[in-house]
């Protein structure tokens, strides 16, 4: 762990991602996408299902079709609802699995990894790359796990370990983040 700096930049911190975590990143950031990808269905198939509970209710209490009828379209609704949300979920978790190992490799090509953090974004510098994320493009930045993800809009996520930083530095550097990340979507 490396920090210097004044109160309005963070780091640069430098670590190298244990396996376990490059195992958590990867399955965190492939879920992520994954449920990105299919967020509009998932809306869809709920929106669909409550249309039909409340129009067979409707139709059922107006006697304009038997009871009977309004009972067995609420268990055919459910049941479809309930297949499809199987049937997502396998979806993830295969697609999660399938793309896991790809993060994984990309991840471990980073051997020693250093983070900066300044008013304007953060750089991640590893395995001979460099990156630059302006908190424009951050989406979000939570912690979970021991690891601090920085969410970018469209790309994969920066990922500092909370062991690298400093005891009690982690929530400070999250609130200055979202701070940052507010203050630049006014702009």
């Amino acid at each position: 762990m490396t920090t210097t700096g004044d109160a309005e930049s963070f780091g640069p911190y430098t670590f190298t991602l244990s396996p376990a975590e490059t195992e958590a990143v990867a399955a965190r950031s492939s879920l992520r996408a994954e449920l990105r990808r299919n967020l509009l269905a998932s809306h869809f198939a709920l929106a669909a299902f409550a249309l039909v509970l409340l129009f067979a209710s409707i139709m059922a209490k107006t006697d304009l079709i038997s009871r009977r009828v309004g009972e067995a379209t609420v268990i055919v609704a459910a049941a479809a609802y309930i297949i499809q949300r199987l049937a997502t979920h396998r979806r993830i978790m295969r697609w999660t699995r399938n793309r896991r190992p790809t993060a994984i490799a990309s991840l471990e090509a980073d051997r020693a990894l250093t983070a900066r953090i300044d008013e304007a974004g953060v750089t991640f510098e590893g395995g001979g790359r460099s990156r630059r994320l302006e908190w424009v493009e951050c989406e979000e930045a939570e912690e979970a796990g021991g690891l601090i993800y920085l969410w970018a809009r469209s790309d994969t996520p920066i990922v500092l370990p909370a062991r690298a930083i400093r005891d009690g530095e982690a929530g400070r550097l999250i609130a200055q983040v979202k701070q940052r990340m507010g203050r630049n979507r006014t702009l």
